[in-house]
């Protein structure tokens, strides 16, 4: 049985994404294909982390921990060029939230 805190940080993790990006998306215009693809990918995350936090998979648990780690990295250096360091701390912080808890999966 996969522990309580990592179903609430996946819970947790996930709605976030979906929040994070609906609000992006009321506030700018898409021009750019990658941040489309890009938003996919990471509502793509955020379903397979709300959906293994609730079924408790200990298959799915790891693999979304696994694309939400590699989301952060990958977004992490826009905000290092736009200088945004809170979104930049905000983002170490869940690196390494992440390395902390995939130790107990």
């Amino acid at each position: 049985m996969m522990s309580e805190y990592i179903m609430y940080y996946a819970i947790i993790a996930g709605i976030s994404i979906i929040v994070y990006w609906i609000n992006y998306l009321r506030k700018s215009k898409l021009n750019n294909t990658y941040i489309k693809t890009h938003i996919i990918a990471e509502i793509t995350t955020a379903g397979i982390l709300i959906y293994s936090a609730f079924t408790e998979s200990t298959v799915l648990i790891p693999l979304s921990f696994g694309m939400l780690l590699y989301a952060t990295i990958n977004i992490i250096g826009e905000y290092i060029d736009k200088k945004e360091i809170k979104m930049v701390v905000i983002l170490i912080i869940n690196i390494i939230i992440l390395i902390f808890l995939m130790n107990f999966l």
